[in-house]
């Protein structure tokens, strides 16, 4: 049985954090062991083996994904300014750089925005005025009037 601890939907378990960053160093150590780290931050065998279906746990996984999908983008950046993308003969292959500039662009700008990469897109009305809004029904006596 798990110990007991004060932790609830509000306030995490500290043994949440230790498993965790006993969880990194397996992924550094080449190992990706959950199971092990959960023991060894003092979970009982039964709540180890399910660690990996805790909440907090496929959050955080989720965001080391994320963050590993946008440091490969940002490399991927990195190449297409650093990389000519040029066949033998000098010629651009020009779809290769397309998509490789393409995918980055994606997932920076959705996965990257906490870290600067965001687009600012404000919606305006015609020639930056502000947008009116009418009521359905005053919609509904216009279309009428237009119609009859």
């Amino acid at each position: 049985m798990s110990n007991v601890s004060s932790s609830n939907q509000h306030t995490s378990d500290a043994r949440e954090q230790l498993t965790w960053d006993f969880y990194i160093q397996t992924l550094v150590d080449g190992q990706d062991n959950a199971y092990a780290s959960a023991i060894k931050a003092k979970y009982s065998e039964d709540h180890a083996r399910n660690i990996t279906m805790q909440g907090w746990f496929k959050e955080r996984l989720s965001k080391l994904k994320r963050k590993d999908m946008l440091s490969k983008a940002e490399r991927n950046l990195e190449k297409v300014l650093d990389t000519s993308y040029e066949n033998e003969e000098g010629k651009i292959i020009s779809d290769v750089m397309r998509i490789v500039v393409d995918v980055s662009k994606t997932i920076v700008s959705t996965l990257g925005k906490d870290e600067g990469y965001s687009t600012r897109a404000e919606l305006t009305g015609k020639n930056g005025d502000k947008i009116m809004f009418m009521p359905s029904e005053v919609i509904d006596k216009l279309n009428d009037a237009t119609t009859h």
